[in-house]
């Protein structure tokens, strides 16, 4: 194994020479499109704002500077039915606005009405991607989406995530023509992240639009199928508001009374958030209450390892995505591991325009502490460097882990890599993982290397194995279709050649999966599975179809596999169903039925019903293991006075609880 891995590393000091020398002619050979990327537009401050109402009669945008000639992002051709976006701004506001021609206006398809619902490929809708650092990173865009109805969903760079009393707000309206549709936006600076400058200065931007009967996504500077984010576009001559961020601080003071048959239990605490600047957030949190947020559901499907459960506690979705860091293989911060905590408090955001800093500390007194720092450094638009660190002490119990990254990409051509270190109570060891690959139009090749030791140990985090090394690989390809019955394909192949640390083999193996969707709305999809995991084996053959691919009101599922699992016989089928009703209600229903040793049964049921933009009532059952549990709810929030919850049951237990809770949440 020596050997081998030594013949690797010059492999791959082989293969960053050759990447290096032609990485960049990659992209000038993108059949002769250089004029459609890093396109420009000039900023213009309006004169006189433009009404929100989705009209673009407005004075303003006869002048504005106008981005023309949207591309087809898969095809690089210009789309069939083309866009035009509009852009102008004053010492409060970005005024973004899109003309959507249609040849077939009657086909336009808008649905959604519940905001922050991301609809991407499923209705048409357009979206303003900014990027104010002008790093060309995905984590530090902001993205503001409208649909054909005038449906808004944003995603704030940061991390930011959706508590609507912090998230901040904004404006959007749409409407009909008889040749398309049209958009306005209305953006805050006040609610981005940006860096303050006096001189006038360049922010990364692009423009793109989703039409739902041609199944085309179309993009203003082409970034291309594979997202190459330093192909943006640049909106230039920027200046800044200074005066358009003030520091604030936020304050949601909670009660709680809870009545079970033991009698009442009140409780108090309190959310904060002060904005230190608009490229800093601090969150902080006292005696939080988890116990009335709905959590996610985990599958009983077969698993040799802890299956990952999505967090939904808002403290810990606050800057999410500036915490996650692991060695493949594994996540080094899983915030379930934090089951609650007395305080906690966040620091995340930008500490200059290359570098970012996530900081988060939760305390359970007298019992535990959990501590984790990351810091991302942008070394260039298309390479970073990371450095991650994680302490948990308790008082039977401790554990640290620290990880430095790399990531750098020569035009289609990615090299990567982290080196992860632990120490404590039953660790001490290291895990690495160095990649390559490669994006093209219509393939992805990945080749993986891998090493984890056996004292390797992240107790923040969810690590599925240790003690193993070797390699992986992962191809895929997907193509799309403009005409046919047929609209895409995807095909990929994964495989795993692992060993165990002293040489044993440990798991070995390829997995094959087929999709393909048709135009009409519907997709099947084939999956053929051969492992061996040390010495027992899984084979498997399963299929799914799904119809409704685009609409979640109106969609169904069903997915069936069957062969060996873990040397024994096992069949599972999973069918799944959505839709609305009188277009408020929602019914959900998902079921996971396995025969592995006996047949296990899950059953969830979710029924939500949106009486306005603020006010819900939700109820879910789940039926698990011969245990079944439910709650209804209601709620009112995301106003700017005082949100309320009613909770009949407890979203997280295992059985029916008989117990009543109310919440008052007041927005300070």
């Amino acid at each position: 194994m020596d050997s081998v891995t030594a013949r690797f590393g010059s492999l791959v000091a082989l293969l960053a020479c050759v990447f290096i020398a032609t990485g960049p002619s990659a992209l000038r050979a993108e059949g002769g499109k250089q004029s459609f990327v890093r396109r420009t537009l000039p900023a213009v401050r309006a004169v006189s704002p433009p009404k929100i109402d989705g009209d673009l009669s407005d004075a303003c945008w006869k002048d504005a500077p106008s981005a023309q000639t949207f591309l087809d992002q898969q095809q690089g051709d210009p789309a069939p039915d083309q866009t035009e976006a509009y852009m102008l701004y004053d010492a409060r506001y970005i005024y973004v606005a899109f003309r959507c021609k249609d040849s077939r206006p009657d086909q336009i398809v808008a649905r959604e009405r519940v905001r922050d619902v991301f609809t991407g490929s499923t209705e048409d809708n357009v979206a303003v991607m900014l990027d104010p650092f002008l790093t060309h990173q995905r984590s530090d865009f902001a993205r503001f989406v409208v649909n054909a109805l005038g449906t808004r969903a944003a995603r704030i760079g940061g991390g930011r995530a959706n508590k609507a009393e912090w998230k901040g707000d904004w404006d959007a309206a749409a409407k009909r023509t008889t040749d398309g549709w049209t958009a306005e936006m209305r953006i805050p600076w006040a609610i981005l992240n940006y860096p303050r400058r006096r001189a006038p200065a360049s922010i990364g931007i692009n423009f793109r639009r989703w039409q739902q009967h041609t199944k085309i996504e179309s993009i203003w500077s082409n970034i291309g199928p594979q997202a190459f984010n330093e192909l943006e576009g640049l909106w230039t001559q920027v200046q800044v508001p200074l005066t358009a961020f003030h520091p604030h601080l936020s304050l949601l003071p909670y009660t709680l009374s809870s009545i079970t048959g033991s009698g009442a239990s009140p409780s108090f605490g309190v959310d904060a958030r002060y904005s230190i600047s608009p490229e800093l957030t601090s969150v902080a949190s006292v005696n939080p209450d988890f116990g009335t947020v709905e959590g996610a559901v985990e599958s009983i499907t077969f698993s040799r390892s802890e299956q990952y459960v999505r967090d939904t506690r808002p403290f810990f979705l606050e800057g999410r995505g500036l915490f996650s860091s692991g060695t493949s293989g594994g996540i080094l911060f899983y915030s379930n591991r934090i089951p609650s905590f007395d305080v906690g408090a966040k620091l995340y955001g930008k500490v200059t325009p290359m570098d970012t800093l996530a900081f988060l500390n939760t305390i359970q007194f007298g019992a535990r502490n959990d501590t984790v720092l990351s810091l991302q450094h942008t070394l260039s638009p298309t390479a970073t460097a990371g450095l991650y660190f994680n302490q948990m002490s308790a008082t039977d119990d401790n554990n640290v882990v620290g990880e430095i990254s790399g990531d750098s990409r020569w035009g289609k051509f990615n090299v990567g890599g982290a080196w992860a270190l632990t120490g404590g109570r039953n660790a001490g060891g290291s895990a690495k993982t160095l990649s390559l690959n490669y994006a093209d139009r219509r393939l992805v090749h990945s080749v993986e290397y891998l090493d984890h030791g056996t004292g390797f140990r992240a107790a923040d985090g969810l690590i599925p194995f240790k003690d193993f090394k070797g390699f992986d690989s992962y191809e895929d390809y997907h193509t799309v279709w403009r005409k046919g019955y047929w609209q895409a394909f995807d095909a990929s192949v994964g495989t795993e050649y692992l060993w165990h640390q002293d040489g044993r083999p440990f798991q070995r193996g390829a997995g094959i999966n087929f999709n393909l969707n048709a135009r009409r709305d519907w997709g099947v999809g084939l999956q053929l599975n051969f492992n061996r995991f040390d010495a027992q084996t899984d084979k498997t053959i399963g299929f799914d179809v799904t119809g409704g691919i685009s609409n979640r009101y109106r969609q169904w599922s069903v997915y069936f596999t069957t062969g060996t699992e873990g040397d024994r016989p096992a069949t599972f089928v999973g069918p799944r169903f959505s839709l609305r009703f009188f277009r408020r209600w929602d019914v959900i229903y998902s079921a996971a039925i396995q025969n592995r040793d006996g047949v296990k049964a899950q059953h969830v049921l979710t029924v939500n019903c949106e009486l306005s933009p603020t006010r819900a009532l939700g109820a879910r059952l789940v039926a698990s293991g011969g245990t079944v549990n439910g709650y209804l709810s209601y709620r009112s929030s995301g106003q700017r006075g005082m949100n309320s919850y009613i909770i009949l049951g407890d979203p997280n237990t295992k059985r029916l609880t008989k117990r009543i809770s109310v919440k008052l949440v007041f927005a300070l």
